[in-house]
């Protein structure tokens, strides 16, 4: 695992694969760290540092994300625009602030308390806009401990015979989840692993990826709902039921309709309506309505807004409809919620 930073101090530097220029707030890992000016690794107490290059390197991507070990580049930035681009299998997080990643045709933000994982070879595009710099954290898996983490669905008689055994591809579905439990712990664990010696940081990332791998699976459960023969069938639908309900996540203060929603999971309205029905136990509008509800409730806990604006920040432009559905959701008027 490698632990790379940008370049200290507030300036516009040229970013490392195609996109658009990069304007950073950047904490040194240690004032005493030497940083190198030509684009080289230098090792500095287990630690490697490189500046960002120039985008017209071609061996960019291969040097700077598609390592032989994983890489985490841990950064601060107030602004930010990478383009589509591809990289590692990689899991997206950030210590503070929002990063919003399009990975299916719109941008989810992902904020502390949720994290992201991109497939090896995903297109997908970043950006952060804040006022305050947002502490950003990405971790690229090496192709071979992605493979290595994949084998571990194998038996293990299998793996004695052929340590190098090919095991059935695991994508994840690229949508922001959640973190809780072990897995928070680890991933707000790995800045600590700065320093360390090669073998616990190596130790670490495999851990971590088994680790994501694992809270992943059960979810998968949820396919066997649907009723078609093929598992690999059903897989699919899953993942596109998953990205349905993440872009009702990402636009839920909007107008948004049946067709916009299928449209995005790649399926017809009414394939879409009874996959999505069948995987989660609701519609997609009863989906939106909770998203809705759920977000009016922060708001109103957060005592800063009148009833009517949060009626509105939620996408309800009917108060009174707003008040029916809160009242039915939470058994008390909004009015009434926090008092």
């Amino acid at each position: 695992m490698r632990l790379t930073r940008g370049i200290s101090g507030k300036q516009t530097v040229t970013c490392p694969f195609p996109m658009l220029a990069l304007a950073t707030d950047c904490v040194s890992v240690a004032t005493s760290a030497p940083e190198s000016s030509h684009g080289t690794w230098e090792d500095w107490r287990h630690m490697l540092f490189k500046p960002l290059p120039a985008p017209d390197n071609p061996g960019v991507l291969k040097h700077y994300l598609w390592g032989a070990e994983t890489i985490v580049v841990h950064d601060r930035a107030s602004r930010a625009a990478y383009s589509r681009h591809t990289a590692p299998l990689s899991l997206k997080l950030v210590r503070s602030g929002s990063e919003r990643y399009n990975v299916h045709g719109f941008f989810e933000a992902v904020v502390p308390g949720e994290f992201l994982v991109v497939n090896e070879a995903q297109p997908y595009e970043s950006a952060i806009d804040a006022d305050a710099p947002v502490e950003t954290m990405c971790v690229f898996f090496s192709r071979q401990e992605a493979l290595d983490a994949e084998r571990l669905q194998l038996q293990d008689a299998a793996l004695v015979d052929d340590p190098s055994a090919v095991a059935p591809k695991f994508e994840f579905p690229a949508v922001k989840r959640r973190a809780d439990g072990v897995l928070w712990q680890m991933m707000v664990a790995v800045p600590s692993l700065r320093g360390a010696p090669a073998l616990a940081r190596q130790e670490f990332s495999a851990r971590l990826l088994s680790t994501l791998i694992d809270d992943e699976r059960p979810r998968w459960r949820s396919k066997d709902a649907l009723d078609s023969l093929r598992s690999s069938t059903r897989a699919e639908l899953y993942r596109r039921c998953l990205i349905g309900r993440a872009y009702i996540d990402a636009v839920f203060d909007t107008e948004i309709a049946l067709e916009d929603i299928a449209a995005v999971a790649g399926l017809s309205r009414t394939h879409f309506l009874r996959s999505f029905t069948r995987c989660f136990g609701e519609t997609p509008y009863q989906a939106l309505r909770r998203r809705r509800l759920e977000h009016a409730a922060e708001l109103l806990r957060a005592r800063c807004y009148s009833v009517t604006d949060v009626a509105l920040a939620v996408g309800y432009n009917n108060f009174s409809a707003f008040a029916r559905a809160f009242r039915a959701f939470y058994g008390v008027a909004p009015s009434t919620f926090v008092r």
